[in-house]
């Protein structure tokens, strides 16, 4: 459809369409807390019977935990391709609530960014989706099959969602795999992900005295769990800030010298994320510029620690116990299965051998994700992206995970497309999680362009 034709759709219904962004943001969808099990529910609720106001087919479909969204719609067309779209209704915790400027789930819309959990992941970057279906199906001009599967365990890694597919092969078939669920380099350069790291993660724990113990009275006789786990931590990286695992490099892939030339390229705003952060760019592998670091290395990163006492004042003990999260991003060619044994045989080599040393939990999320920019529906993606953009589309690789989308792309045997219009300044995950309206209308007009316009 033509770019005015649409902005003007646009505008008309933009206040209508506010107010249902809100209804969906109001829903508290936390998967990640089972007392949340039947807002997920609710929520699964909400986005099957607006698919089906708009005008196409949908169902939940169970899994063992949260209830998956799945719709269609037939292009009369016979020969029409079919999209895949993938996303997902839950959201992280809110946590912590004193530092939200406005209530996680009561949205609020000030200076042109709506505020609550999940404004922009993923809920705000699937109603943009969403709004462009219903706007085609309006006008007649939707020109592809459509099928969505929206989850609800994204944000807990999922499992659940994975191990259910399988059976649900027939009804994934499809040419394109959409995924708005990235980000772009800043509003003006709208951007195709190339690449996604893989995951994994473990939960790591060190027991000491069977209690929390006078620090006076057995300073200097036992070890400290809390001290230990600091040593312990501290192994998994070398100086350089390379990591130090034994195996764990063996299996990545070098990048291509087309890859690296395009990541080079990239306007990444790096002085002004520094800014923004309050911290140097310097973590990581030194000597790699940070565009590799992010897109091409794989880490290992403490997500949490837990020890002793953490209330005001001073409370003089030596701590019973000492609690890490670890999770890894994985680059190209790494085996997430392989990745996870070398970091647990790394961690009980280095445990301290008169504590007790447990895993308390460890998994993968998926391996990486690599695509090719000669790959024709890439090429169609960043045709349609051009005349959005007020500088050149950019190719960029994110260091993000999306586990399942490997998995999708193989059961589908579509092509990838992973477009999204995420910016640094949304904090998801983060307290103030906001998206803007601006970005809503460029994620519309780009998935209501491609909709519409038949391959070139």
């Amino acid at each position: 459809m033509e770019k005015a034709r649409l902005e003007a759709h646009w505008e008309a219904q933009e206040a209508r369409w506010l107010e249902e962004w809100k209804a969906f943001l109001s829903i508290p969808s936390i998967s990640a807390d089972q007392a949340h099990l039947a807002d997920c529910v609710r929520c699964a609720e909400w986005l099957a019977s607006h698919l089906r106001a708009l005008g196409l087919e949908a169902e939940l479909r169970d899994t063992a935990t949260k209830p998956v969204v799945f719709a269609r719609y037939n292009c009369p067309d016979p020969d029409a391709p079919t999209v895949l779209y993938y996303g997902h209704y839950d959201v992280q915790p809110p946590d912590p609530l004193e530092a939200w400027e406005s209530p996680p789930f009561s949205p609020t819309y000030r200076n042109g960014r709506m505020f609550a959990r999940g404004a922009q992941d993923n809920k705000g970057q699937t109603f943009y989706v969403l709004k462009a279906l219903e706007t085609l199906l309006q006008q007649g001009a939707l020109r592809y099959n459509v099928r969505l599967l929206i989850e609800g365990e994204e944000e807990t890694s999922s499992r659940a969602f994975a191990n259910a597919l399988p059976a649900w092969e027939a009804d994934l078939k499809a040419d394109v795999l959409m995924v708005c669920d990235t980000s772009s380099l800043s509003l003006e350069t709208p951007t195709v992900t190339m690449g996604l790291r893989g995951s994994l993660f473990a939960g790591i724990r060190l027991d000491g005295p069977g209690y929390d113990v006078h620090s006076g009275s057995f300073g200097g006789l036992i070890r400290n769990p809390a001290v230990e786990m600091a040593h312990l931590l501290s192994t998994l990286h070398d100086a350089q800030g390379r990591i130090a695992v034994k195996g764990f490099l063996d299996d990545v892939a070098e990048p291509s010298e087309e890859d690296k030339a395009m990541a080079h390229k990239a306007p990444y705003a790096w002085a002004d994320i520094s800014d923004r952060l309050g911290v140097a760019l310097d973590g990581g592998e030194s000597g790699i510029p940070p565009a590799y670091r992010v897109g091409f290395r794989p880490t290992i990163e403490v997500n949490g620690l837990l020890s002793g006492y953490n209330g005001p004042g001073v409370k003089t003990i030596i701590p019973a116990y000492a609690t890490a999260k670890i999770t890894s991003r994985l680059a190209a060619g790494q085996d997430p299965e392989r990745a996870l044994r070398c970091l647990i045989a790394h961690l009980h080599q280095h445990a301290p051998p008169s504590l007790r040393f447990h895993i308390e939990a460890q998994g993968i999320g998926g391996p990486a994700l690599q695509l090719s920019v000669h790959e024709p529906w890439i090429q169609h993606a960043a045709r349609i992206l051009a005349p959005l953009a007020k500088r050149e589309v950019a190719f960029a690789w994110e260091g993000g995970s999306i586990p399942i989308v490997g998995q999708l792309a193989r059961l589908s045997g579509a092509t990838p497309i992973l477009v999204g219009f995420g910016l640094e300044e949304d904090r998801i995950h983060s307290p103030n999680e906001s998206f803007s309206l601006e970005q809503m209308r460029m994620g519309f007009l780009y998935v209501a362009n491609f909709l519409s316009s038949p391959r070139g």
